[in-house]
């Protein structure tokens, strides 16, 4: 049996594709395999969910968009959560083109620079406005009363300008990092790949910590202190735990599609800076993990409009109601954005009628 060498990267190369799993080619001893038939499956994968994740991000976008009536604060994050999938969905044709091809990127350096700036920018914005939405339901069901002068309209937009300001500074490594670079072996065409720079690496490394960990750590905080809260009573009513049902639903999603991204990419850049040197065995664990996770990451772009249909009933009817080409009625006056803290039954519920439902049910309790 012959000796396993650890792997320990020199410089001056780049990455392939965006997971980077690419700039493990250049190693040796260890032998090179892609993912059995990824060529095939992976761009069906990625059109697929560019079709559904452009129509049911742009549907809620829509809806939202159209609403008529004063806007709850729940609507601005959804809004926005939706736009930022939008952002990545639009990339998903061009590397389901490059991953038909082999990894060659035929849509020159400025599409390659600008793809990998929507990818950062809109993780990085999924993953704040996820924050926000958790940190405002925390301040919905744990602190009402303290965080009213808070849970306005306008502290909620400069929230959202606010993430989308991190997000585009999250973006700017892709676009002074990232380039047209060789194919590994000295094929024909270019890869869309990033450079291997040490200081790549660090920057790379502090934008996972700052743009995935610390957003899901507040959303896991948050939501433990929710869950503690639900077990006292009063307990809530059923609209306010179907609500927060759905925004747990797409706070999961987003884990579980990114997480093992995030950690495999951590894992990789640890590895490319020599503090982490890897066996042959654990290093093709690595290159086909990182695959299998941007397909997952990449996915989750579609997800969100899936889970409100399935667990939204109003969605459902208002979805019905748009398709059919029927306006959503009116609000009632006297209802306010204020109206958010008394109905959570829906993400997309019409305000004032789930006020009046909301009254009703829950009179005379403090926590609605």
């Amino acid at each position: 049996m012959h000796r396993t060498e650890p792997w320990i990267p020199s410089p001056g190369t780049a990455s392939w594709d965006y997971s980077g799993s690419g700039d493990l080619e250049e190693l040796e001893p260890c032998p090179v395999r892609d993912l059995p038939y990824g060529y095939a499956y992976v761009p069906v994968l990625y059109l697929a969910a560019f079709a559904v994740g452009l129509l049911g991000n742009s549907f809620v976008v829509w809806l939202l968009a159209r609403r008529r009536g004063p806007r709850r604060l729940v609507d601005t994050f959804v809004l926005h959560l939706a736009a930022a999938d939008l952002g990545l969905v639009l990339t998903l044709p061009l590397w389901a083109v490059a991953a038909a091809q082999g990894g060659r990127w035929p849509f020159g350096e400025g599409l390659c620079k600008l793809s990998g700036f929507a990818l950062a920018g809109t993780r990085c914005a999924g993953a704040l406005l996820l924050a926000g939405l958790s940190v405002d339901r925390y301040l919905a069901v744990v602190k009402l009363l303290e965080a009213r002068p808070l849970r306005t309209r306008r502290c909620a937009l400069a929230a959202c300008c606010g993430v989308w300001a991190a997000a585009l500074l999250a973006g700017l490594p892709s676009l002074a990092y990232r380039g047209l670079r060789p194919l590994p072996g000295g094929g024909r065409g270019s890869q869309c790949g990033e450079q291997s720079s040490d200081a790549f690496q660090v920057l790379s490394l502090l934008l996972l910590l700052l743009t995935c960990v610390l957003p899901l750590g507040v959303s896991l905080v948050c939501y433990c202190l929710i869950s503690r809260r639900l077990r006292r009573p009063p307990h809530p009513g059923r609209a306010r735990r179907n609500s927060l049902r759905i925004i747990f639903a797409v706070e999961g999603a987003f884990v579980g599609s990114w997480l093992p991204f995030g950690v495999l990419r951590a894992v990789f850049h640890l590895a490319r800076l020599g503090a982490l040197p890897l066996p042959c065995g654990l290093l093709l664990v690595l290159r086909w993990g990182l695959g299998i996770a941007t397909c997952l990451a990449f996915v989750n772009s579609c997800a969100n409009p899936l889970i409100y249909l399935l667990l939204d009933r109003s969605f459902r009817a208002r979805a019905w109601r748009g398709v059919c080409g029927r306006a959503d009625r009116p609000a009632r006056r006297g209802s306010s954005a204020s109206s958010l803290s008394r109905d959570d039954s829906s993400v997309f519920r019409s305000p004032a009628g789930s006020w009046e439902r909301a009254r009703t049910a829950n009179a005379g309790r403090a926590l609605l």
